[in-house]
């Protein structure tokens, strides 16, 4: 309460009667309207009460001011007497009450207490507001990690070989429903070990304050996180990387672990997202060359849109398939027509020629029985450093004699060997179960083992991961009585609140109230 009047012993009166019968109130006072409007501008106050009749700017004066600037304060008038211009402005101005001199003891506390009583519903509607306007926020951003999560798994909306023409019809999604722009760039975080279920509850605020622009993150794995990262259309590629470099940075100094970050292109419409999630996905494979803490772009180095670009797309897909089958002169025969019609093009930019060569050159390593990193690493370098057409053809089909010659293995023991990596992860799914580990027990790299599964599986080892394991809680919920906390940990999380937020993404439920209302 700030107590305004011009006389000394006014305000002193006030103030006995408020400690004299222990009322709840902080005090403050004012002699003057100018000090109290100042007073009030810099500190909140609850409750004025205030003389009407003061030298300079008086109580009437003051609260029309208070008005005047939506300063919400609630005003208790003194006046005397035989003053009834005086209340009737006291009406006009919302006064809360008017009070007569001289005070009388009992109306002082009547008026006073309901002003206070007020001032306490006031405040705990305003917290019933907070509390609703957080659980809407809370919901809002649950919904929108739910709808993100269906987007990429291509829940949301059929795939695109699954569509009939009644659902191609459709209008698309507007990226806006994830985001406040018009475009986004997916960003998918990826570490060898597990790490994003290790990390705190405060994670996604700090993130936030290191990244520049805003973004919606989902949780995909113990190793994987996805961004959604609003774009800066007039951002280059060296941009990305150097982006992607200060979010690796960032990983290493705030929690000590490496991840690689895989940048995707422009997508403005939502149903973009399932393709766009599949090629981050695709170009993990990189991963192998190149040491953790790396910055991968899900997409050629140049776009061209030209007819030329096109069909050396369509040749890229034809020599993958060729070298995947050990068809390899047909694949050296064709890559030398393809260099030939590139040989005095101007449309297609050098920089996209090099990307088709790495293209080739992991085709031929996903195609080798044994898996070498090094020598590959060095062709990677070779290929960027190449000077001209002709080096970067007798390189790139020296790699491919080789492999020629080494032969590609027997492609009939692999769906075995994934076999072999289901049994392991249905037998041992609450153990710290990663690709690095299962790869090292089938003698296979972890690239070509990632490659592999998802070829013979449809879905990526660690999604296949996080399914089972979330089938195996939703069987373990509907089947005992254990405590959710341990089974949570029988599946192979320890960190419960990540679990927790596992399981809702996948469900739309929390363990708990899956469990009650199917026991319902």
């Amino acid at each position: 309460m700030l107590i305004v009047d011009d006389e000394p012993f006014e305000r002193d009166g006030v103030k006995f009667l408020i400690d004299k019968y222990g009322l709840e109130l902080e005090t403050y006072e004012a002699d003057s309207g100018e000090s109290a409007l100042a007073f009030m501008m810099d500190n909140p106050v609850d409750i004025l009460f205030t003389d009407i009749r003061m030298k300079g700017m008086d109580g009437l004066d003051m609260a029309a001011e208070l008005r005047k600037r939506d300063i919400p304060v609630k005003v208790i008038f003194m006046s005397a007497y035989g003053e009834f211009e005086y209340a009737q402005r006291a009406i006009d101005l919302k006064a809360i009450r008017y009070i007569l001199k001289p005070v009388e003891v009992e109306e002082f506390l009547r008026v006073v207490k309901q002003v206070m009583q007020l001032c306490e519903e006031e405040r705990q509607a305003k917290e019933r507001q907070s509390r609703m306007e957080e659980a809407y926020r809370s919901n809002a951003h649950y919904m929108k990690q739910k709808l993100l999560s269906n987007l990429i798994m291509g829940y949301a909306s059929p795939k695109p070989d699954e569509a009939d023409s009644q659902t191609q019809a459709q209008p698309p999604v507007p990226i806006a429903a994830l985001a406040d722009t018009s475009h986004v760039r997916l960003m998918l975080l990826d570490s060898r070990n597990r790490f994003f279920d290790m990390l705190d509850q405060d994670f996604e605020r700090r993130l936030g304050e290191m990244i520049d622009s805003g973004f919606e993150m989902a949780q995909l794995n113990e190793f994987q996180s996805l961004l959604v990262v609003e774009a800066d259309t007039e951002q280059d590629r060296e941009q990305l990387i150097e982006q992607g470099n200060r979010l690796i940075s960032w990983f290493r100094a705030t929690y000590g672990g490496d991840v690689s970050v895989v940048i995707g292109g422009l997508v403005d419409e939502a149903g973009q997202l399932y393709s766009q999630f599949h090629q981050l996905e695709s170009m993990l494979e990189y991963k192998f060359f190149y040491d953790e803490g790396t910055v991968l772009l899900a997409y050629p180095a140049a776009a061209s849109a030209g007819s030329e670009t096109a069909a050396v797309e369509e040749a890229l897909e034809e020599l993958r398939q060729n070298i995947s089958r050990s068809r390899f002169d047909s694949a050296k025969l064709r890559f030398e027509q393809l260099f030939g019609e590139l040989q005095n093009s101007e449309q297609v930019p050098v920089t996209y020629i090099k990307y088709m060569c790495t293209e080739i050159v992991k085709a031929v390593f996903d195609a080798s029985a044994k898996k070498n990193a090094e020598p590959f690493k060095l062709n990677l370098e070779q290929i960027y450093k190449a000077a001209k057409l002709s080096d970067l053809k007798r390189l790139v089909l020296a790699i491919m004699e080789e492999q020629e010659t080494q032969g590609a293995g027997s492609s009939d023991a692999m769906p075995k060997v994934i076999e072999s990596v289901v049994d392991m992860i249905e037998k041992e799914y609450g153990s710290d179960l990663s690709l690095e580990l299962l790869a090292e027990r089938v003698y296979l790299s972890p690239s070509y083992l990632s490659h592999l599964f998802k070829k013979h599986k449809g879905i990526s080892f660690n999604k296949y991961l996080t399914i089972y394991r979330m089938e195996k809680t939703k069987e373990l919920l509907l089947t005992t009585n254990r405590k959710i906390i341990d089974i949570s940990q029988e599946v192979g999380y320890n960190n419960f609140p990540y679990f927790s937020s596992l399981f809702k993404n996948h469900y739309g439920k929390t363990p708990s109230q899956f469990r009650e209302e199917t026991a319902v």
